[in-house]
């Protein structure tokens, strides 16, 4: 038995919080240029990032790119710092 072939999606997120990231959506990507950048627009626009992501399908996409996410998350120190600091000052909040 052969898994089907992987097509591309946009795996659509925010980061709230320097320490989350949230899938807002899986999309396909746009069909043309045009339609490329002006999707790409409302995303800066909106706060939003995407993953390009291959996959079976819409699932599969969005939890590679919560995995790659994470790995980026800790293998940045910068990055790794920042939400370790808003992970402690929220601690001494609660």
């Amino acid at each position: 038995m052969t898994s089907p072939p992987a097509r591309q999606w946009w795996v659509i997120y925010q980061e709230p919080t320097p320490a989350q990231m949230d899938v807002v959506a899986v999309e396909a990507p746009p069909e043309d240029d045009a339609a490329h950048d002006k999707r790409c627009a409302e995303l800066e626009a909106s706060g939003q990032h995407a993953y390009v992501i291959s996959a079976p399908d819409q699932e599969v996409a969005g939890d590679i790119a919560g995995r790659i996410w994470a790995e980026e998350l800790v293998t940045n120190p910068a990055r790794l710092a920042v939400a370790d600091a808003y992970l402690a000052a929220n601690r001494l909040r609660n």
